[in-house]
């Protein structure tokens, strides 16, 4: 598309753009290290390419820009008009996911999901931080809004909402640069029950339960079980805010570890989330890959159920190192045609930064508990990457220890899950809240043993 954008004093071409509703890829926040808002401009100076974060124009600007990927990942469900309608909510930090909850039939009956607009702001939360008070300009109100207009729910009704404790911020209208600096605290309480009006919507959010763990681990917690069962279960989320939880109805230890979003796929390099032509799972057969593809057809990009299977697949093979290195090229080709998919060695190391943070975070829990791998009875994984990846290939690098394959549990989302659970039985705000006085939260940041972990847990090996 082309756009014709007017300057204004002190704002990047990347924010101008946002404002007219282009809505540029930033994985970096606005620093110009990702170079993925690359557009090419022409201006009095003549035509040429440019990064739209690191250019502040001084006049007219025409602009050729592809609109970059935030929005609608899935065509919105056929509207429903109840009476008896409510939404719930998973406000993540890559995603947003949706479920409109019928009361009488007691079920979802619809779900949408959608990029999280903040996205601009960067991939991560500490970009979203440090994006200040411009956050709010991407507005995730209006997002939820639409679906429940589209819905038939009337936007009066509350909104079960979780979300990490950025997240959790943003929604409840407070600030969260508390949350970028030490002593890292929470401007708000922990372990009960948030309230508040915002953008036309009244949220109501389960228990937060660290300054790091937000109220989208209490609701996967709340789904799980995991709360009310005497034997030993690991949780873990691996998305880009991943938290990871050991424990039983007698207590709980709940951990935060930054794994970025290479398990998203959507900001590698030929990465994207798992939509058509994306690539989900890959063997290695014959001297080749053999990839299966979203939707049939040729590649087009690869997600991270299919960037954990091409990895532990290339080690597997020899044609990446244990420490990460490709062997033999600049790059990993999982699919040739009109249009490679690769993995780049920037990618990788991208892979092992997130599998590292994981199997450290695991391992402290482990250690903490006094328990071995080999104790833990249940292991749920949660999330987009966590319901669709391969458990052989996660122990293959050592994302996750071996285990047997009956005590796994792989599901789609159950920070959603247990926001619907709850929308359905509010008494589960209070369950949340009882249990939520027996978790601890372990800081990654300031535990001895977090450090060494996280460097052995880089290299692509299965657990000793």
């Amino acid at each position: 598309m082309t756009i014709t954008v007017a300057p204004r004093r002190g704002h990047s071409l990347r924010e101008l753009l946002y404002d007219a509703g282009v809505r540029l890829p930033s994985d970096c926040g606005g620093a110009g290290t990702c170079g993925k808002c690359r557009v090419r401009i022409l201006d009095a100076a003549g035509e040429r390419s440019i990064l739209a974060c690191q250019h502040v124009p001084v006049a007219p600007v025409v602009v050729s820009a592809e609109m970059g990927p935030i929005g609608r990942m899935r065509r919105r469900p056929a509207r429903r008009e109840s009476a008896v309608l409510r939404l719930a909510a998973d406000i993540g930090t890559t995603t947003i996911s949706l479920a409109a909850v019928d009361m009488s039939q007691r079920r979802v009956v619809a779900r949408d999901e959608a990029l999280n607009p903040q996205m601009v702001f960067g991939s991560d939360v500490i970009n979203r931080i440090a994006a200040g008070k411009k956050i709010h300009r991407a507005r995730l109100e209006p997002e939820l809004l639409r679906f429940m207009d589209e819905q038939g729910i009337p936007s009066g009704r509350p909104v079960v909402a979780v979300g990490n404790t950025v997240m959790a911020h943003f929604l409840m209208g407070r600030s969260a640069a508390s949350l970028g600096e030490f002593p890292y605290k929470s401007l708000l309480p922990l372990r009960r029950r948030l309230s508040h009006r915002r953008g036309g919507i009244q949220f109501e959010m389960l228990p937060l339960l660290g300054p790091f763990v937000g109220s989208d681990c209490t609701a996967a917690i709340l789904a799980s079980g995991m709360y009310r069962s005497p034997r030993l279960s690991l949780l873990v989320d691996a998305g880009t805010n991943g938290e990871v939880v050991l424990g039983n109805r007698e207590r709980m230890l709940v951990t935060s570890t930054a794994a970025g979003p290479a398990f998203e796929g959507a900001t590698l390099e030929c990465g994207s989330l798992a939509q058509t032509g994306a690539i989900r799972a890959v063997r290695h057969d014959r001297y080749r890959f053999r990839p299966s593809v979203v939707g049939g057809g040729e590649a087009k990009s690869i997600c991270g159920s299919g960037v954990l299977d091409a990895v532990a697949e290339a080690v597997r093979v020899g044609k990446v190192e244990a420490s990460g290195r490709i062997v033999e090229s600049a790059r990993l080709n999982v699919s040739t045609g009109q249009r490679p998919v690769f993995l780049s060695q920037s990618d990788i190391r991208d892979v092992q930064l997130a599998k590292g943070a994981i199997a450290a975070a695991i391992q402290v829990l482990l250690a903490e508990w006094g328990a071995s791998a080999e104790e833990v009875e249940r292991v749920h994984v949660t999330g987009r990457f966590g319901a669709s990846m391969s458990p052989k290939s996660a122990e293959r690098i050592g994302l996750l220890p071996p285990m047997q394959r009956n005590r796994m549990r792989r599901h789609g989302n159950l920070a959603l899950l247990g926001a619907a659970k709850a929308t359905l039985e509010p008494l589960l705000f209070e369950e949340a809240e009882r249990f939520a006085s027996n978790c601890r939260e372990v800081m990654l940041s300031s535990h001895p043993q977090f450090e060494q972990a996280f460097i052995d847990s880089m290299r692509l090996e299965p657990w000793n």
